[in-house]
């Protein structure tokens, strides 16, 4: 189904984007930041086409000169998940997480807006007092490219897709097996300024769940309030000024799954799931750099073998993250 699905993908990257890029004259509305927690995948995607939520459907030609010039950004954070204790198990376990992402953004021939990234991330765990059957880190790193086109001459709707090349292991020696592709495409309407409509797909190729549905809707009634009720990592954001913003969030399960060493087994497979519930405060410096403190909730927690026996299920606890953002 997997395989059939990425046939698909390719097609409309091949055929169907050129094709919509040729018919129409619409310029995609140019991304601008949006004062919220979510980082990767379909999220980010979502952000650049409904960012400059107040941009008005006619963009002079100066305007248009300036959405044109290329964008950095670097992304770093650190989320700290204190012990809690192993279900069915003595001991507890503690987690780690650090990570960075870099992206380029840019507008091919002044008018397609493409996004190339890289990213890694590093999960320590601590299990001694536990002494479970886990590895004591697991770490990732993931290439992209995403991109958002006018859906051939229909008024105010895009499409917009992305590819995640990535390997997910134990260790910083990236075999091939560990090598996964996601990839994901869906359909965004603008009716207004207000009101941005989400559907679509995020595949994962490989792994136990495959299929994710993508599909919700962001609404900014005014300046200040920006409510993104997507089925990926919803939020509601509160910005009484340019320099503050708060937000609250539930960050859901998506593609959690890690190639391992399990005792003299290679290859195995690990699933890490959680759901977050929380909020926090963003602080811009200036236009360039901010930095994003949140706290909340973990529930539903667990590593898996996927398929072999092995299971640790988790205590409910709590979460700290601390993030900053430069873009230039």
């Amino acid at each position: 189904m997997s395989q059939k699905i990425f046939v698909i993908f390719l097609f409309i990257i091949v055929f169907i984007c050129p094709l919509s890029f040729a018919e129409t004259n619409i310029i995609p509305p140019p991304a601008e930041d949006i004062n919220e927690s979510a980082s990767k995948g379909v999220i980010n995607q979502i952000k650049k086409i409904t960012a400059n939520q107040e941009k008005k459907s006619t963009v002079s030609a100066e305007e248009k000169e300036e959405s044109t010039k290329s964008k950095h950004e670097a992304e770093s954070y650190f989320t700290f998940l204190p012990s809690s204790g192993a279900k069915s198990a003595n001991g507890s376990i503690s987690l780690v997480e650090s990570g960075f992402n870099y992206s380029y953004e840019f507008k091919a021939f002044g008018q397609l807006p493409i996004t190339l990234s890289l990213g890694s991330e590093y999960i320590g765990i601590d299990n001694s007092n536990a002494s479970l059957d886990l590895p004591s880190h697991l770490t990732s790193f993931t290439t992209g490219l995403e991109f958002i086109l006018p859906f051939f001459n229909i008024d105010k709707t895009y499409i917009s897709s992305g590819i995640e090349p990535s390997f997910f292991t134990d260790d910083w020696n990236f075999d091939s097996s560990s090598f996964r592709i996601p990839f994901n495409s869906f359909l965004i309407h603008k009716p207004n300024d207000k009101l941005t409509i989400i559907g679509g797909i995020a595949v994962f190729p490989d792994f136990k769940e495959k299929i994710y549905p993508v599909f919700g809707f962001i609404y900014k009634p005014n300046k200040q309030w920006i409510f993104n009720i997507t089925s990926e990592s919803p939020s509601i954001v509160y910005s009484p000024n340019k320099k503050w913003s708060f937000f609250g969030e539930i960050r859901t399960p998506l593609g959690s799954e890690f190639e391992v060493t399990r005792q003299d087994r290679s290859h195995v497979v690990l699933m890490y799931n959680d759901t977050r519930i929380g909020g926090g405060v963003t602080y811009n410096f200036n236009k360039f750099i901010s930095t994003t403190l949140s706290m909340g909730g973990a529930f539903g927690r667990y590593f898996k073998y996927r398929d072999e026996d092995g299971k640790v299920s988790l205590d409910n606890g709590l979460y700290g993250k601390f993030a900053i953002d430069v873009q230039m």
